[in-house]
């Protein structure tokens, strides 16, 4: 039982519920065309406020708590209450810590109305498709557009900590995403767009078995449940507002995705919520090469072709 912290740690590592979910857009309802393709580079924080304001207030109340202990020459000692919120707000911070999540995708145009993508961003692979719904304006240089999209993200569990898992022979960890966000912007000639797409996220998040069974064994030398779930579920609903600035081929995106995190698994024996709000600013730099267009087909009248023999 000697690597039982070691392996809670880990475990903790595996419960990640939100901070590498790829949230960003990075793109317009308006559907590439067929054989055209995109490519963007992009750079998103990810802020967890709620988890960070329950860390925070819970420092506070402690800290108050003490204060109060020294001030009346009393012993500070922590409460069964306080010992479970300080445990909860420490394991909502380690599963959904802030951080800086490059990204790039490419996308390409299948059919008309219809195009899909691929993205990294160092922790996952999600690939998406897209659907147009619906296309108008006032003119050919405003457009409205609206689409549907789904898209499917793959965790590679990649990294430091992860690669520890490795010595000790478990690495039996998966985790999912499924993403359907919908998609609305208007664009304004060449040079600006403005975007939005709300969206809903459910992720599953698959533990090693050996790990689990290992953590259930944790009571009887550590006097504590550290037990772990075989399984994490958690839901992310919120939305994105961006634009896009630049001219033809090359533009400037700019957007803020915010919403909540909806988890509560049973962590150490008791259901904790390790949800709450979330943002992620982000900038990118988009790359789209011009369409495609049918070659034009011979016209016996049109300027520069010959005209059949007459018989």
């Amino acid at each position: 039982m000697r690597n039982l912290p070691v392996l809670l740690l880990l475990g903790l590592a595996g419960l990640a519920v939100g901070c590498a979910t790829p949230l960003s857009t990075m793109q317009t309802a308006k559907t590439l065309s067929p054989g055209q393709v995109q490519v963007t580079g992009s750079m998103g924080v990810f802020v967890p406020v709620g988890t960070l304001g329950s860390v925070v207030d819970v420092g506070i109340d402690q800290g108050k708590a003490a204060k109060r202990a020294i001030e009346n020459d009393e012993p500070y000692t922590l409460t069964e209450e306080d010992q479970q919120r300080l445990i909860t707000a420490g394991l909502a911070l380690a599963v959904a810590p802030p951080g800086v999540n490059p990204e790039l995708m490419v996308r390409v145009g299948l059919l008309d109305g219809f195009d899909v993508g691929g993205r990294y961003n160092g922790n996952a692979l999600r690939f998406d498709g897209k659907v147009r719904l619906a296309h108008g304006g006032p003119g050919p240089r405003r457009s409205y557009d609206l689409a549907v999209g789904l898209g499917v993200s793959k965790y590679l569990f990649s990294g430091a900590v992860m690669d520890v898992l490795e010595v000790v022979q478990l690495g039996d960890f998966s985790r999912t995403d499924v993403e359907v966000p919908l998609y609305l912007s208007a664009e304004y000639g060449d040079v600006f767009k403005l975007y939005g797409a709300p969206k809903y996220v459910f992720s599953h998040t698959s533990l090693d078995a050996r790990l689990v069974d290992f953590s259930q064994q944790g009571k009887p030398v550590t006097g504590f449940d550290v037990s772990l779930p075989s399984t994490v579920n958690s839901h992310f609903v919120g939305t994105t507002v961006g634009f896009a600035l630049g001219y033809k081929y090359v533009h400037f995106y700019a957007e803020l995705t915010g919403g909540y995190v909806f988890s509560s698994p049973v962590i150490f024996g008791q259901k904790r919520d390790v949800g709450g709000m979330t943002f992620l600013p982000s900038i990118g730099l988009g790359f789209r090469a011009p369409e495609r267009r049918p070659p034009a087909s011979a016209d016996p009248a049109a300027p520069g072709t010959l005209a059949p023999p007459s018989t």
